[in-house]
C-alpha cells in the first residue's frame, strides 16, 4: 500500500510581516511576494551565529539566536517566534512565542509577542507588551 502526502503536511499558514494578510505557502517556500501589499517577503528560518549588524531582520519563519549570536538591529520582526541564546538589542514583534535562555539578554524600546519563557539569569531591559497580535491594516479603497 502506498501512502500519499496530505496536503497539510506540505503547506503551512503565513502571515506578511508588512501588512498582516495570511496567505498559504509550501514549507519549502524561501520567500514570495505578498498580495496584500506586493512586497517581497522572507518565509524561511534565521540563524544568527555571530555578529549581525542590519536595519531590520525579518521573516515569516523563526529567528533563533545562538549563544554566541549577537543581532544588533532597529526592528526584528518574525512570525513563528524567536529562540535567544545570545544577544539582541532592537525592538521585537512577533506573534509567535519568544523563549530567551538563561545567557540571553535583551535590550529595546519594546518586546511585543504572543508569549514569552525567561529563563532566570537572562537579562531584559525595555518595555513588553503581552500578548500581542500583528493588526491587519485595511484594504484602501479606490
Amino acid at each position: 500500500m502506498v501512502r500519499m502526502k496530505t496536503k497539510a503536511a506540505t503547506r503551512k499558514m503565513i502571515r506578511c510581516y508588512f501588512c498582516g494578510h495570511e496567505l498559504e505557502v509550501s514549507v519549502k517556500t524561501m520567500s514570495t511576494t505578498c498580495p496584500g501589499c506586493n512586497k517581497a517577503i522572507k518565509v524561511e528560518d534565521v540563524v544568527v551565529k555571530t555578529y549581525l549588524p542590519v536595519n531590520d531582520l525579518q521573516t515569516c519563519g523563526k529567528i533563533k539566536i545562538t549563544k554566541r549570536g549577537r543581532v544588533a538591529a532597529r526592528l526584528l520582526q518574525c512570525g513563528e517566534g524567536i529562540e535567544c541564546e545570545g544577544s539582541v538589542e532592537g525592538e521585537i514583534e512577533t506573534d509567535g512565542h519568544v523563549k530567551l535562555g538563561p545567557k540571553a539578554s535583551w535590550k529595546g524600546k519594546t518586546l511585543r509577542c504572543g508569549s514569552i519563557d525567561i529563563a532566570v539569569g537572562a537579562q531584559i531591559i525595555g518595555e513588553m507588551k503581552i500578548p500581542w497580535k500583528r493588526p491587519k491594516t485595511k484594504k484602501k479603497s479606490k
